[in-house]
C-alpha cells in the first residue's frame, strides 16, 4: 500500500486535518498563526501520548503539506515557537524519516 493512502486513511489523520487547518495560512508563510491554530495544535500534541501515534501524525503531515501547494517545512516546528508548545514536530518534508 502507498504511505500517502495509509495516511490519507488513518483516522488520526482525520484528527490532524480538523485541528492543523486553522494553521494553513501560516504555515504557507503567514505573519503569526491564528489562535485556533494554536489551540488546535496543542490539542493535538496533548492526544499524542506514544511514539507510534507521533509517528502516525508525522506520515499524515507529511500527506497533506504537498496538497497546500508551496510551503516552508521550517514553519512545521516555528509553529510549535509561537504557539509556546514543547516538543512539536521538527521540520517536515517529502523526505523525512517519521520513524525518528
Amino acid at each position: 500500500r502507498d504511505i500517502t493512502e495509509t495516511a490519507a486513511a488513518s483516522p488520526l489523520c482525520d484528527v490532524v486535518i480538523f485541528y492543523l487547518s486553522p494553521c494553513e495560512g501560516f504555515i504557507k508563510g503567514g505573519a503569526n498563526p491564528a489562535p485556533e491554530c494554536c489551540v488546535g495544535a496543542k490539542r493535538l500534541v496533548d492526544e499524542l501520548k506514544a511514539k507510534e501515534d507521533r509517528i502516525e501524525v508525522c506520515q499524515c503531515i507529511k500527506a497533506l503539506l504537498p496538497l497546500l501547494g508551496p510551503f516552508d517545512p521550517n514553519r512545521v516546528p516555528l509553529l510549535g515557537q509561537k504557539c509556546g508548545i514543547k516538543n512539536f514536530f521538527p521540520p517536515i518534508t517529502p523526505a523525512t524519516d517519521c520513524s525518528k
